[in-house]
């Protein structure tokens, strides 16, 4: 679980959250994959992945793959079992399309908290941790 104190800004979780999805299915990460995922420019890219790196979240060297650190893992596969946790929510529960229960998980991952999100999950009786 991340640190509740200390969560990163929406984008940064954003670009987090495709890097995890990236990684769990490459092993890595590239700037023009990422940009293509989010629907952003490759500078806007960079300059997120300068800031992931100066936090400790990602191994980022211009040109190179991009790879999750351990600390970088954790935090992504909570902003993406957050999402999951909200998207089956909004469809099982609310009755929402997949198509809109994504974009609302997206928009609500980023609102409540990890523990509103996790006692969500348990009511639905969902194993991921956040």
């Amino acid at each position: 679980m991340t640190d509740q104190n200390h969560r990163l800004s929406r984008s940064a979780e954003d670009y987090l959250e495709a890097i995890g999805h990236l990684c769990n299915l490459h092993g890595q990460a590239q700037v023009s994959d990422i940009a293509e995922r989010l629907g952003v420019k490759k500078p806007s890219v960079t300059a997120a992945m300068r800031q992931l790196s100066a936090e400790g979240l990602i191994e980022y060297r211009q040109y190179a793959p991009i790879r999750l650190t351990p600390k970088g893992q954790e935090y992504a596969q909570s902003v993406i079992n957050a999402h999951h946790i909200l998207q089956r929510f909004m469809q099982q529960t609310v009755g929402l399309s997949p198509e809109r229960a994504d974009e609302a998980a997206c928009m609500m991952e980023h609102i409540l908290t990890y523990e509103e999100i996790s006692a969500i999950g348990r009511q639905l009786g969902m194993r991921e941790q956040v």
